[in-house]
């Protein structure tokens, strides 16, 4: 049996380190539909709604004082609200969806402890890999994407100024999500419906995800949905639909 040569030996160790880094960061599996479920806060539409969208989208927030996750938005939440580990246990085939986990209260300073609750729980049904975790704090999803997770950057929402923005508002924002993307390289990036184009158009080489669509099922409404949908670097569109359309 022939012996590596020494000076191989830390060419090899850099070699299995940056292989087993790639496996770790394999890209987001999207599923067949880009239109995906809104806002599924009862774990009994989230049962209602398996077998009908192919993705789910759940607002969570962290409690320290619990060191446990809840459905909602703020951490009063923690105080009244379901645990997203009850939240997953009504489903009967949790492998067979997608998840866009929005961490409403994910930062840098809760992440270890926050980003360590969510993965005993989706460890426990196998879904790591099919989880996608939201937050506009790039240093708290660093720390989910070391973690394993599939990140995705929130950006910053022109349309909520209160006043209409300029083609210089334009600019500057695109080079503060540019500064972002750069730095934390996220697996996508998601924006309100309103962004559309500017997403689309600035950010080309991104998967681009859409939340804040019109609610109503209206024709024209799913018109604006079915040509989001289209475009060919939009990955996820969300909707409160009763069902989702054909695109």
């Amino acid at each position: 049996m022939r012996k590596i040569p020494l000076f191989a030996i830390p060419i090899l160790s850099i070699i299995v380190m940056l292989s087993l880094s790639s496996c770790d960061n394999e890209k987001f599996s999207y599923p067949k539909s880009k239109v995906w479920k809104h806002g599924v806060y009862s774990k009994f539409d989230a049962a209602r709604y398996e077998g009908i969208f192919d993705g789910l989208e759940v607002d969570i927030v962290y409690s320290s004082e619990k060191d446990n996750l809840f459905i909602g938005r703020d951490e009063d939440d923690a105080n009244k609200n379901d645990t997203f580990a009850n939240w997953l246990a009504m489903l009967k085939k949790p492998k067979s969806l997608s998840y866009w986990i929005d961490f409403k209260n994910l930062s840098a300073d809760n992440c270890e402890n926050a980003i360590t609750s969510l993965e005993k729980v989706v460890d426990k049904y196998g879904i790591k890999h099919k989880v996608m975790v939201e937050s506009k704090d790039v240093i708290a999803l660093q720390h989910a994407k070391e973690s394993g997770f599939h990140v995705i950057l929130w950006v910053d929402n022109l349309h909520s100024w209160n006043r209409t923005p300029t083609k210089k508002d334009s600019i500057w924002i695109c080079q503060l999500i540019k500064t972002k993307i750069d730095t934390l390289q996220p697996d996508a990036i998601s924006g309100s419906f309103k962004a559309y184009p500017l997403l689309c158009d600035s950010f080309p080489e991104q998967n681009i995800l859409y939340w804040d669509t019109p609610k109503d099922f209206t024709e024209e409404n799913v018109k604006h949905t079915q040509m989001l949908c289209r475009e060919k670097n939009v990955r996820v569109v969300l909707v409160d639909y009763p069902q989702p359309i054909v695109y």
